[in-house]
């Protein structure tokens, strides 16, 4: 009875006090005295009647397999007790026996992980429900699929990646020059490192760290192979010299990644020389039997992803023989003379005439001066060869064509049908030099 009627007056003293106060009139006396106790009564009298409140949820966290963690929540209000939850989804909840107090301790394993925990804070006047924290059980991690090496074009990008399992995985790439120590490449953090390639980079090795609280896996290192254009480090032979029937081998050096090679034989048209490809010749070495008839320029393409360079021209001269002489879309080289068949003659170049006794055969050349001994008309001789027999066949001087070229006519009158005559073979020899030079033609 005596508490009952201390409170009831301490509660209308601090109910008559507050009004004075409000009215604006100082307290003083025994009233200004009591104001510190009464306002500390209605403080106490306030937080013994409110529920519980929570000031910091338990947080979410990543255990290795076999390590214990601890999920604590704090909370004002007097009395308090604690309940904690467990959950497989977020949504259904189910107690978790003794988990009574302000914390909660887990030993993690795999069953475990993803699992979601909460408390339940109460006292009389009420409850509070704390935020849930997620158990994420780290599993050792493992790589499933390892990085491949690359060859990339210079100033593409290029991807390395990995592929693995385990949960809460973190990467870190690294890199090494050839011959040099591996180090952490500076923002590779993630599962696939990407960039752009430069030719510095050629060489280069990469590996990837995989790694979370219960481990880490380093994959293998692969190489980076960046793809420059072509370049040739040794010609083919530019002047090449043989007799009919030779083998020729052209051949070339290059370096650069994944080279392919074709050779091309020059073709000349109207306005230029173009080239064509040799079915086959497709190596860095080619060889062919050379005759008045087969490739007289020559060069071969080397390419990669990454662009294409074409050699100088080989220049291949065939010398002539009675067996295979030159056609009328080729010339041989004199020592003070190169000639050939005058084609731009109207009707061709040569005529033919005569009955079954006899015959006279005329051929028109064209040539120009390669020495200073080309002036002299009687350095070169003649002779029209039939069926192994030798015509002599006269010279006729040179006449100016144009730009330094030369017309020669050569006439030949052998005994023999003038049928058998157009099958003749011009023996054209120069002797201006210390060794006399001797080619063959056809008649066109």
């Amino acid at each position: 009875m005596r508490q009952l009627f201390v409170s009831g007056r301490r509660a209308a003293a601090v109910v008559a006090f507050g009004a004075v106060v409000a009215a604006g009139v100082t307290a003083t006396g025994a009233a200004a005295s009591a104001a510190p106790h009464l306002a500390s009564a209605v403080t106490l009298a306030a937080s013994t009647t409110a529920g519980p409140h929570i000031t910091s949820s338990p947080t979410s966290v990543v255990v290795a397999a076999g390590h214990t963690t601890t999920f604590r929540v704090k909370a004002s209000g007097a009395g308090l007790t604690y309940r904690w939850y467990v959950s497989t989804d977020g949504t259904s909840w189910k107690k978790i026996a003794k988990a009574t107090h302000a914390s909660h301790t887990v030993t993690a394993r795999a069953s475990l992980n993803g699992h979601r925990y909460r408390v339940v804070v109460k006292n009389a006047h009420g409850s509070a429900t704390s935020k849930s924290a997620r158990l994420t059980v780290a599993v050792t991690p493992h790589i499933t699929r390892q990085p491949r090496s690359a060859a990339v074009v210079t100033g593409k990008k290029v991807t390395f990646s990995v592929g693995a399992t385990g949960n809460a995985l973190s990467y870190q790439w690294y890199g090494a020059a050839p011959g040099k120590a591996f180090a952490k490449v500076s923002g590779a953090t993630r599962s696939a490192y990407s960039f752009t390639t430069t030719a510095a980079k050629n060489g280069y090795r990469y590996k990837v760290l995989v790694h979370n609280k219960a481990g880490h896996v380093t994959s293998a290192a692969v190489k980076l192979t960046v793809i420059t254009k072509p370049r040739i480090t040794k010609q083919p032979a530019e002047d090449v010299d043989v007799a009919s029937g030779t083998t020729v081998t052209l051949s070339v050096q290059a370096t650069g990644i994944g080279l392919t090679y074709q050779w091309q034989y020059a073709v000349e048209t109207e306005d230029d020389f173009v080239y064509r490809s040799i079915k086959g010749a497709t190596s860095p070495t080619f060889s062919f039997k050379a005759t008045t008839k087969s490739y007289q320029e020559l060069r071969v393409v080397v390419s990669n992803k990454a662009g294409k360079v074409a050699s100088d021209d080989s220049f291949i001269t065939v010398e002539s023989s009675l067996a295979d002489p030159y056609g009328p879309d080729a010339g041989g080289f004199f020592t003070s003379w190169a000639m050939g068949l005058d084609t731009d003659v109207a009707g061709g170049p040569t005529t033919v005439t005569g009955d079954d006794a006899s015959a006279t055969v005329t051929s028109r050349f064209v040539g120009f001066a390669v020495d200073l001994h080309a002036d002299e008309n009687s350095d070169l001789t003649a002779a029209l060869v039939v069926g192994g027999v030798e015509y002599p066949a006269t010279v006729t001087p040179k006449e100016l064509q144009y730009d330094g070229f030369y017309q020669f006519t050569l006439v030949a009158s052998p005994t023999v049908s003038a049928a058998a005559a157009a099958k003749g073979i011009w023996k054209i020899t120069d002797s201006s030099g210390t060794k006399p030079v001797t080619q063959y033609f056809t008649q066109g």
